[in-house]
């Protein structure tokens, strides 16, 4: 599956998974080795919580390579449209049962967050108004419940 990523988004997680390697890991194997050298290894709480961090770190460190080698940078104008609503668009849109509207970006669900206004390509609502044009009226479910919203706006 390919991950859709702002030119942004992959300077993130590059930074971030060189910061894994060159500086989080090695010191949690400090940190392991360090418990192990404490003695008892059946009651070292320290090594259990440095071992559950490791696992943590070496966890998001695949999750962070296999995005890496399977993305599609988005900033790329092929992609980007506005005419109508694609990945990497910025959208306003109001919600017609309570005219509240929201403006939006559509991300990869890499760079998805929502206190930033940034949603996932997957989402129900990206996914019902990607491929829509402006004053366009889709609908959408989302837990049990069906939206409906109009686009304003594609940018």
């Amino acid at each position: 599956m390919s991950n859709y990523l702002s030119k942004k988004g992959l300077k993130d997680l590059e930074k971030e998974l060189s910061s894994l390697n060159e500086i989080k890991i090695p010191e949690i194997l400090d940190a392991i080795n360090k418990a192990i050298a404490e003695g008892d290894l059946s009651e070292n709480a320290s090594l259990d919580t440095a071992k559950e961090e490791h696992d943590k770190l070496m966890g998001r460190k695949g999750e962070l390579e296999e995005i890496l080698a399977n993305h599609i940078i988005i900033d790329d104008k092929s992609l980007i449209s506005n005419s109508t609503v694609s990945i990497g668009n910025k959208v306003k849109v109001i919600f017609l049962d309570t005219n509240r509207t929201l403006d939006l970006n559509i991300v990869g669900s890499s760079e998805a967050d929502a206190l930033d206004n940034k949603i996932s390509n997957e989402s129900p609502l990206a996914q019902a108004i990607i491929g829509k044009s402006a004053n366009q009226e889709v609908s959408f479910k989302q837990n049990k419940q069906v939206y409906k919203v109009r686009v304003l706006e594609i940018s």
